[in-house]
């Protein structure tokens, strides 16, 4: 259980740190060799044209040595563990580790002209994006995209996909899942027909006693439902800002079900369906299900619940998509020794680097196949999560994103209280949405 805690833990600190800010420190040199950091580089920019991205290779040359920097945003071992395994299959390399947290960017914009930024270095999901249109990162060499592309999940490796080349390495994905108390539920529901059978008879709502719980006017969770019928905000891509979907007809048939299947058997506010009201009574031990993310599982583990994962419940046959987090590794575009750079990213897209994800970082690894991770089909807590993991979308990583979410809660909250029938909602939170942009200086008409 201490075990199972700290994985926890640090899975919470993983999730959050994709959402949240980070630090930087100092270097540390985690290698044998002898540490170098060359301070008389003439800082003229990045773009290493002497790199091959068209190379008939099939993995790195063993044939490498020289000095390389690492930033990665790791307080912990996992970074220790990842540098010895690397060195012990290209011992002369000399590595330089620096805890770099989620400014990397925006200090490998400073640094990296200066001559003193990494070959290597760890990016949130949300940050890649515009380091690549800014020219900081190098596109992998055709060998290397081959086995990103064989070896991981597809989202987490289109979030490092630009233009076709692929420009990281995803090593963790995270997202919420359908969280259930073995104690109440011996075999998880893979249908929300199921589920709502369920509820109609184990449902009390003068003892406040669901069999679900779910924070009912928050978009990001109904995912879960609405993706069912079709919807994703911004288009088929998530890019499209002038496409918020509120009011597409997969909105409204999405909305439909919300209203007319689940608010009839889960009769309790979106103002009750806070954390007080969705993952305190789960984390106490009152509640079948729960729709929610790695967050919850630390207090659920300290309050000692028997609990599992498992894949959110299909409707009408089709599997729900949500959103998902994850961290990269990506090539410096002033990488001084590419080579062992793209090395070192082809090293961390392996089952080895996969079972460190797991075992000391305590996060869902972005590999395909988690079959040689030792005990995690074992653990019940992520297998569930790994089941979820392909049917995600990646993150909202565009700067208008920003506007989404104030609207987004609007619709499901009017939806679901009934303060507005579901074509006035969806119209109230497009012109709340316009109104956002507006205020910023943008259109949706432009």
């Amino acid at each position: 259980m201490k075990k199972l805690l700290a994985l926890t833990l640090a899975l919470v600190l993983t999730f959050t740190a994709a959402c949240s800010g980070g630090s930087s420190g100092g270097g540390t040199d985690t290698s044998g060799g002898t540490t170098a950091t060359d301070s008389t580089a003439d800082g003229s920019g990045g773009g290493n044209t002497g790199t091959d991205n068209s190379s008939d290779n099939d993995t790195a040359s063993s044939d490498i040595s020289g000095d390389m920097i690492v930033w990665m945003d790791d307080q912990g071992s996992f970074a220790a563990a990842v540098i010895a395994g690397f060195n012990a299959i290209y011992p002369d390399v000399n590595i330089q580790f620096e805890i770099v947290g989620l400014d990397a960017r925006d200090k490998l914009s400073l640094d990296g002209p200066a001559g003193i930024g990494p070959d290597v270095l760890m990016l949130q999901d949300g940050a890649i994006t515009n380091s690549i249109m800014d020219g900081q990162l190098e596109p992998f060499p055709d060998w290397l995209q081959v086995k990103v592309e064989d070896a991981l999940l597809e989202t987490p490796v289109s979030v490092g996909t630009y233009n076709g080349r692929v420009y990281g390495v995803p090593i963790t994905i995270e997202h919420i899942s359908l969280y259930y108390n073995k104690d109440l539920i011996d075999t998880p529901a893979t249908t929300m027909e199921e589920i709502i059978a369920f509820a109609a008879s184990y449902n009390d709502p003068a003892a406040d006693k669901y069999a679900m719980r779910w924070p009912t006017g928050d978009g990001f969770h109904a995912l879960a439902f609405t993706s069912t019928f079709g919807y994703r905000p911004f288009g088929a891509d998530g890019n499209d800002w002038k496409n918020p979907g509120f009011d597409s007809p997969e909105m409204t048939a999405g909305l439909s079900f919300i209203v007319n299947n689940l608010r009839a058997v889960f009769d309790y506010t979106a103002q009750d369906a806070g954390w007080e009201g969705v993952v305190t009574p789960f984390q106490r031990g009152e509640a079948p299900y729960c729709i929610t993310g790695p967050w919850a599982a630390s207090g659920a583990i300290e309050a000692g619940l028997n609990f599992g994962t498992a894949k959110l419940p299909t409707i009408g046959g089709k599997q729900p998509h949500v959103f998902s987090a994850s961290r990269l590794i990506s090539v410096s575009s002033y990488a001084k020794n590419p080579d062992a750079a793209f090395a070192f990213a082809e090293y961390m897209a392996s089952e080895e680097v996969a079972g460190y994800v797991y075992s000391v970082l305590g996060a869902l690894p972005a590999l395909k196949d988690l079959s040689s991770i030792a005990g995690f089909a074992e653990n019940e807590m992520m297998i569930g999560m790994a089941e979820q993991a392909p049917f995600t979308f990646p993150a909202l990583n565009i700067p208008e994103a920003m506007y989404i979410w104030e609207p987004w809660t609007e619709l499901h909250t009017f939806a679901w209280e009934g303060l507005l029938s579901i074509e006035d909602a969806q119209q109230k939170a497009m012109e709340t949405y316009e109104l956002l942009l507006n205020a910023a200086g943008l259109s949706m008409y432009d």
